[in-house]
Parts: C-alpha cells; structure tokens; sequence
C-alpha cells in the first residue's frame, strides 16, 4: 500500500472512530452527526441556510430538512433580516447553550483523557503531522 493510500484509510479510520464516540453522545440527546454539525455553525453567530450549507459541505435543501428538524425541536429559530427582509437568519435558541456539556466530545477534559497515555513527545508529532497535512491540503484546496 502506497503512503499517500496509508494516509487517507488512517484517516477514514480515525473518522469512523470519532463517529462511533460522537454517535453515542448524540444518540441520548436525539440528534444526528449532520444536525450538530449544523448547531455548530450557528453557535457562535447567526448564519443562512446557504452559508451552514456551505461550511457543512451539504446541498441546500438536505440543510433546510436538517434545519426544519431543529427549529421544530427548539434548538434553532428563523429570523428575517431586519434591513432585506429576504434574508433568513438562522439562530441558536437557548436550549443549545447547555449542550457543550453534555457532549463530551465539545470538552478539552474529553481529549485529555482519551490520549493521556501519550507522551510529550508523541503528541507534539500528531499536532504537527496534522497541522502538516491540514495546511498542505488547504492550499491544495485554495
């Protein structure tokens, strides 16, 4: 197997691990992966469905279905834009302030604990091989 083949199945492997742990947290609160990932880009400031679309790499009307979900369940809310009223905002409600608690995967102590087995030394080279391998593929994308 090639490196660069060694590479992307590492990756999809960590992916599908991270979503195994994500999985559970979200289980319990009833939510899915693509509707976190959507409370996610409205939780530090309004967005559109068309820039969360964006960000989230999902087509537009998958984000409104996710969003429609979430407005109904009280964790988002619509609101036009005051100055072009045919703009939508999409906003976080209260509800989603407690939720970085109650996911585990939000904490740092959650990290902490998963790689506290790892050395100094062999966690300083995961932070650069992935920051390595994020700008590299970043300007690759650019």
């Amino acid at each position: 197997m090639s490196r660069a083949m060694q590479i992307g199945h590492s990756i999809r492997k960590l992916t599908k691990i991270f979503n195994v742990i994500m999985s559970k947290d979200l289980k319990e609160l009833g939510l899915t992966t693509p509707q976190i990932a959507a409370l996610g880009q409205v939780y530090f400031g309004p967005k559109t469905i068309g820039q969360i679309s964006e960000h989230t790499q999902l087509s537009y009307s998958t984000v409104s279905g996710i969003i429609d979900r979430l407005e109904r369940d009280g964790w988002l809310e619509r609101v036009r834009d005051e100055d072009d009223r045919r703009i939508v905002w999409i906003k976080k409600t209260e509800k989603i302030e407690g939720l970085k608690e109650k996911l585990h995967f939000f904490q740092e102590s959650f990290y902490e604990k998963l790689l506290a087995d790892l050395s100094s030394e062999e966690l300083d080279t995961i932070i650069r091989s992935l920051e390595l391998l994020t700008s590299y593929l970043e300007n690759k994308e650019g």
